[in-house]
């Protein structure tokens, strides 16, 4: 790519960095949908409790959307992103392998064994999202940003569509599906390594008003000093990278709610709505159910570089507010809808399109709003107790709205469509940032 190169001499190419990330989000992404699978596999296999299989899922959940916290205190004040998003990646297919062991056991060794297979998997699924962003928070301009995190963002919604249908297709070839999970585990670890050899642990940011692709003239560390030190950036304010209070300002705060409700309202209709086509509309658990949720999950390939160029263009609070309209009148075109026939799915189309594209809009947001020693942190905070955390409880939500009635899922399914809607409401206390000028994505 023309201008791909610019800079000083050895320094990463925005595009490698690009790429290297976005592999690192298609595989993280892919790899947390086994997680829920394990427990039906184990459900339906090992015949574990449904206590149990909610302990496992709880623990997961919990674990992953509170632990990016600490990576994101970690990384900012020690750095080495890269080596911890590898160690990420790595976690989550020991974890992997975890869950394979456990079916070979019997009795407490392996529910034992779950849990701390669940915790790893929690563990590990937290570290990408945070270090992710804040490389790529690093490495483009301000007029770029967004672009970069939505390309990269629609990896990882690919990662969601495609590690299904691969799973099941290689499970059709004669192995055990636990054996299929361990076999993904294996490709974890080997992707880890190439995560580790393909991202630098240092990059520098571009300078201010410099197409993106030039390099500042030196470099500014934000952790250690030293050869191997983390990734570096010019400081912006003299808060301590590693801290948690300076950064938790009224627009972080009000934007990491706003990602909580919309991934509470998000992910609770996600979960429900193969049991609302099949329990409610009858469409029956089919080759036409599974085209139809992935419709749903491929929406985020197609939106999220769209809403990254957007955000990128446009004041990205009203981008944010037009992407929580969008995905509450998908909901809503849904319930409008009857059967799982043509239009039943172009509306899980519309809903997905906007559902699954916050990646690029939330971290462009933060990068506005926390200091850029921290951004980890900071990212951490918005996706990892807001998206995560809301993630955690949208289930529970809709299964305490619904009463344990099928039939009520309708219901539950719009109610979190107005949960969704209402977070616009708090749109007006995140404060605005200046636009800066457009440049191009790699110079």
């Amino acid at each position: 790519m023309p201008g791909a190169g610019a800079g000083a001499p050895g320094a990463p190419r925005p595009a490698r960095l690009l790429e290297v990330t976005s592999f690192a989000h298609f595989v993280n992404d892919g790899v947390v949908f086994f997680v829920p699978v394990v427990g039906d596999l184990l459900a339906q296999g090992r015949h574990t409790s449904t206590v149990m299989v909610t302990v496992m899922l709880t623990i997961f959940y919990v674990t992953s959307a509170g632990f990016g916290v600490v990576v994101g205190l970690f990384a900012d004040r020690v750095g080495r992103r890269t080596t911890m998003i590898a160690i990420g990646i790595a976690a989550l297919g020991l974890s992997l392998l975890g869950f394979y062991a456990a079916f070979s056991l019997r009795g407490a060794g392996s529910d034992a064994l779950v849990v701390a297979a669940a915790l790893v998997a929690g563990v590990g699924s937290s570290f990408y999202h945070p270090l992710g962003g804040s490389i790529l928070q690093l490495a483009f301009a301000k007029g770029a940003r967004g672009r970069a995190l939505g390309v990269n963002g629609a990896f990882g919604s690919l990662g969601r569509a495609l590690y299904p249908a691969l799973f099941f297709l290689i499970a059709a070839l004669g192995i055990t599906k636990p054996a299929t999970a361990a076999i993904f585990g294996g490709l974890s670890l080997l992707a880890a390594g190439i995560v580790l050899a393909g991202l630098p642990e240092q990059v520098t940011e571009p300078r201010p008003n410099q197409p993106e692709g030039g390099r500042a003239p030196a470099p500014f560390a934000t952790g250690s000093a030293g050869a191997g030190s983390a990734l570096t950036r010019r400081p912006r304010t003299h808060s301590r990278p590693g801290s948690l209070r300076p950064l938790l300002s009224r627009s972080v705060v009000a934007l990491t709610a706003i990602s909580f409700f919309r991934s509470l309202g998000f992910i609770g209709v996600v979960s429900w709505v193969p049991i609302y086509l099949t329990a409610v509309r009858h469409a029956g658990v089919s080759t036409t159910l599974g085209f139809t949720v992935t419709v749903m999950y491929a929406g985020g390939i197609v939106g999220q570089p769209i809403f990254g160029l957007l955000a990128d263009r446009f004041d990205k609070r009203l981008v944010l507010a037009l992407d929580s309209v969008g995905s509450a009148g998908g909901i809503f075109f849904f319930l409008s809808t009857s059967g799982d026939g043509a239009s039943a799915l172009v509306a899980l189309g519309v809903f997905g399109l906007f559902t699954f594209s916050g990646f690029p809009l939330l971290l462009s947001l933060v990068a506005d709003y926390v200091p850029k020693e921290s951004s980890t942190t900071g990212n951490a905070l918005v996706w990892g107790i807001g998206s995560t955390g809301g993630q955690a409880l949208g289930p529970l939500t809709v299964s305490l709205l619904v009463a344990g009635s099928d039939a009520h899922l309708g219901f539950g399914f719009a109610v979190l469509g107005g949960v969704v809607a209402a977070t616009v409401l708090a749109t007006p206390l995140l404060v605005k940032a200046p636009r800066s000028a457009r440049v191009a994505l790699f110079g």
